[in-house]
């Protein structure tokens, strides 16, 4: 990984559900590193995948003539493209955490 210097680093606070807490803490131990280090991959690898990931806007009008054929609005369509990055994000996430 990448090896910053002690001048760039900057400290966050993040709050977690606790189920998430204990899985990284687990995960961590069992890979030998320090919670914050696994946190920092995790978060190094999410801001890779939104690089390569459709915008909205771009996936929406991808979608446009199913859903014109469904009768949706533009609304709509961005309201289920947002859940289902929600949840792909989501399954990613966990699929991150869970490496060892």
């Amino acid at each position: 990984m990448m090896t910053v210097a002690v001048d760039n680093i900057r400290r966050i606070t993040l709050r977690v559900p606790s189920r998430l807490h204990q899985d990284l803490t687990k995960t961590a131990a069992e890979r030998e590193v320090s919670v914050n280090r696994l946190a920092v991959e995790a978060l190094e690898r999410y801001l890779i995948q939104e690089n390569d990931r459709f915008p909205l806007q771009e996936l929406s009008d991808l979608l446009a003539p199913a859903a014109q054929a469904k009768g949706l609005t533009e609304e709509e369509v961005m309201r289920h493209v947002k859940e289902a990055r929600r949840r792909i994000w989501q399954e990613r996430y966990r699929e991150m955490v869970e490496v060892s």
